[in-house]
């Protein structure tokens, strides 16, 4: 398996979707859907009619039009330019896109090169007043969609979309962009092999061929793998710019799209506003020889919280052998299990050995809503039992569908293959002997032996012009791109801030309402320092331990929601004001907040999802800190549900439903249900 491909978005989304059974195929919606303008603000520039598309699926050579904006002082011997198209998405209810594809050449130092359609979606403002600056998203990978996964990103483009338009497009070669470089080939041996305990050199002879495969139809389909590289891309988010007739706009790059972003910042200063760098990616660094050093520095970050956690430490002592022990233990006596692919709904049979273990471990530092699950995988592991392993490693297959194996090397042989040696990832994986056997890393010399990729010229070197206010956001879990890669990045912006977070991992923007704040605070005001205060007031890690119904509880704000209140440590957010104990239990708690005028559809919803019917009167009326709270306490088999209606002076509902199983309702209803009701309120208004 390809080693590693930088994940694009948080994944938590995947879990709500298994924890909720939704089928993928539902038409999305916003959590609060908001009027929006009849069209984006950054409406595109008129085009030329689209040119004739080939055999091949890529638009045939055209001459330029004549009214195409030139992109850069220098002639060149091309002009880009956008030709409006329907978005190859279904657009979410309340939301308005206009969507097209931005025409470039494949290969730019190439003069015969054929055209290529890179598709764009512009997302509309939700403001009366919008920011005239739109925000540009640059996805990570390399290779990863970001049109295909627009729609579970909604949630956090919303905060940018309440000023300003937001743009995303693919990268050339990914996703809904012609041509694309997916390479089917190894994902069938992916698929194939999961529940075959292969060896390293099994795994590694099955999957270079299977890319050398997937080369030679490409080529022979007529893509130019010289053309897929960052030099190329940064190129691409100039041209969009000007082809949208954008005079300046924001940067937010998160992994590899950082790096795009700086690669952008350096070669086509010209139009940026302000840049965010979430999970840097310096251009200058030596990638794959760090892999297996940043990876032991996020175990060990891992592994020390746990143990300065009394109550992670008393239930998973000695983390860090125990997680060798039991991937030796798997290596010699690998386990099996099923795991669902939550977006095809796929089941697969899955050999666990110690490799795919640790590798496991090591996906799930990228994502901050799974590191409190880790000691529980980990011990859990040791025992044959897979639960938390299952809903962990399927993210990691639902993955596979938004990325782009062929682009992923297409840009590593060019920006890393060139500069660097299997002898100098070796040496570097010698010093950390013991987790270097776990972490084989991938193929990329072999790959790029035979992939045909150009090296970027000067790609790791020149500076950055210092004046663009630059934003870079750090999370000390992160296990490939660590904080000391942002401080590296903030060393040479002059007006760079850089803001650590000592409990996000990677992808930080969205990890808690401080660090959303830090960011909307940069845009609107990029000149000026933000104010990065309430990181000292983040709250640690809580780490899911066994259950214990006197259980802890944490303050909890849900700015989707509105609500201030409390949430037992360690539980499982699977969605906004949703908890679980575990994802596969059945205990939750639920915490939701509407406007009075809508509330009598919410309770029927609620009756409706979960199967239960609420009597005409409730079970007893609450008194707690002066608010009146209507309360039913249900049996239903094997299963209870409490729920509590409450209304406050300001137009607003507040429920609150626990459901678990029948004989641990009353200790639950006690320490964790009352207390809750006695907290939930409304957050004060901004």
């Amino acid at each position: 398996m390809q080693r590693p491909i930088l994940f694009l978005f948080t994944v938590v989304a995947f879990a709500l979707i298994i924890a909720c059974g939704q089928d993928p195929e539902l038409e999305p919606r916003l959590v609060t859907p908001t009027p929006v303008p009849d069209q984006p603000t950054a409406t595109p520039t008129p085009a030329p009619s689209p040119t004739s598309i080939s055999a091949a699926g890529v638009p045939a050579p055209a001459p330029a039009p004549a009214d195409a904006t030139a992109v850069t002082a220098t002639p060149l011997p091309y002009e880009p330019y956008f030709v409006p198209d329907v978005c190859s998405i279904r657009e979410p209810q309340g939301v308005i896109m206009q969507c097209g594809n931005l025409v470039v050449p494949e290969n730019r130092t190439d003069p015969d090169s054929r055209m290529i359609e890179l598709h764009v979606i512009v997302i509309g403002t939700t403001s009366s007043n919008p920011a005239p600056d739109p925000l540009l998203y640059l996805s990570g990978g390399p290779g990863s969609s970001i049109v295909e996964a627009t729609v579970f990103q909604l949630p956090l483009f919303e905060h940018f979309l309440a000023e300003r338009d937001v743009i995303v497009f693919d990268q050339r070669g990914v996703g809904t962009s012609q041509p694309v470089l997916d390479c089917p080939e190894d994902t069938q041996v992916v698929f194939e092999t999961l529940n075959q305990h292969l060896t390293e050199e099994e795994r590694k002879r099955l999957h270079v061929e299977a890319m050398r495969a997937c080369r030679d139809r490409l080529v022979e389909e007529g893509v130019d793998l010289a053309g897929y590289n960052t030099a190329e891309n940064a190129a691409d988010v100039r041209d969009l710019r000007n082809s949208l007739g954008i005079p300046e706009w924001n940067i937010y790059g998160v992994s590899y799209g950082s790096r795009l972003a700086m690669a952008t910042m350096r070669d086509h200063p010209e139009g940026i506003r302000s840049v965010i760098l979430d999970s840097a990616f310096p251009l200058d660094v030596d990638f794959y020889p760090s892999i297996v050093p940043n990876a032991e520095r996020a175990f060990r970050k891992l592994f020390d919280e746990c143990a300065a956690n009394p109550t992670c430490n008393r239930a998973y002592p000695d983390l860090e052998p125990k997680l060798y022990e039991v991937a030796n233990l798997l290596d010699e006596s690998p386990g099996r299990t099923t795991v669902l692919n939550p977006f095809t709904r796929q089941t697969h049979e899955v050999v666990v050995t110690g490799d795919r273990l640790v590798d496991t471990v090591f996906d799930a530092l990228y994502v901050k809503d799974f590191i409190p699950l880790l000691p529980e995988l980990i011990y859990d592991a040791g025992e044959y039992e897979f639960d938390t392993f299952e809903i962990i490693f399927g993210t990691i297959l639902g993955q596979i569908d938004f990325s782009s194996s062929g682009m992923y090397f297409s840009v590593n042989c060019a920006d890393e293959a060139p500069f660097s040696s299997q002898e100098r990832v070796e040496a570097s994986s010698r010093l950390h002997p013991r987790l270097a056997p776990f972490l084989e890393p991938d193929t990329l010399f072999d790959v790029c032996s035979f992939w045909g990729a150009s090296a970027t010229p000067g790609l790791k070197e020149g500076a950055i012009p210092g004046h663009i206010p630059t934003l870079i956001l750090a999370g000390d879990f992160d296990p490939i791109t660590p904080p000391e890669w942002g401080r590296r990045a903030a060393s040479v912006l002059a007006a760079g801030h850089l803001v650590e977070f000592p409990s996000a991992a990677h992808g930080v923007v969205d990890s808690s309402g401080c660090s959303l704040d830090i960011t909307l605070e940069f845009l609107r005001s990029p000149g000026e320092q933000p104010d990065d205060s309430c990181v000292a007031d983040l709250p640690l890690l809580a780490f899911k331990t066994p259950p214990a119904h006197g259980a802890t509880l944490i303050p909890l704000e849900d700015r989707e929601l509105g609500i201030r209140s409390v949430v037992p440590a360690g539980w499982i957010k699977f969605g906004p004001g949703i908890y679980g104990e575990s994802y596969r239990g059945t205990t939750s708690i639920i915490q939701q907040a509407v406007p009075t005028d809508t509330a009598p559809q919410v309770l029927p919803a609620f009756t409706q999802q979960f199967g239960i019917t609420i009597p005409q009167e409730p079970t007893q009326t609450l008194q707690l800190d002066g608010v009146k709270w209507e309360a039913y306490r249900l049996s239903h088999g094997e299963r209870s549900t409490a729920i509590a209606i409450s209304g406050d002076d300001e137009g607003m509902t507040f429920f609150l439903m626990l459901n678990s199983d029948a004989e641990e309702h009353d200790a639950l209803y006690r320490n964790v249900f009352l207390p809750t009701l006695a907290e939930l309120e409304a957050l004060p208004a901004q």
